[in-house]
């Protein structure tokens, strides 16, 4: 687990909905983010997300920054996830 592993200390994290506390409590050195209000959060190298459906946006986000705006779109359109973004 990067808790765990201290890879995170100091940087920006968000986790499934309702871990919060839980993570705030047990691994002080984690910045920990409000789930309520911010879905993904990205602190350096670290990405993450506080839920299984909300994981699809972050990796979306990585293929973005790794790739182009047009491919990240290509790939959402392809596997139907357009259909249930706004």
């Amino acid at each position: 687990m990067i808790s765990e592993s201290g890879i995170a200390d100091n940087k920006e994290i968000v986790t499934y909905v309702t871990d919060s506390e839980y993570l705030k409590k047990d691994y002080p050195n984690l910045k920990v983010i409000d789930d309520s209000k911010i879905a993904v959060v990205q602190d350096g190298k670290f990405i993450s997300s506080n839920s299984s459906l909300v994981s699809y946006i972050a990796s979306f986000y990585l293929l973005e920054k790794l790739t182009s705006k047009e491919h990240r779109k290509f790939v959402e359109t392809s596997i139907l996830f357009d259909r249930i973004k706004e």
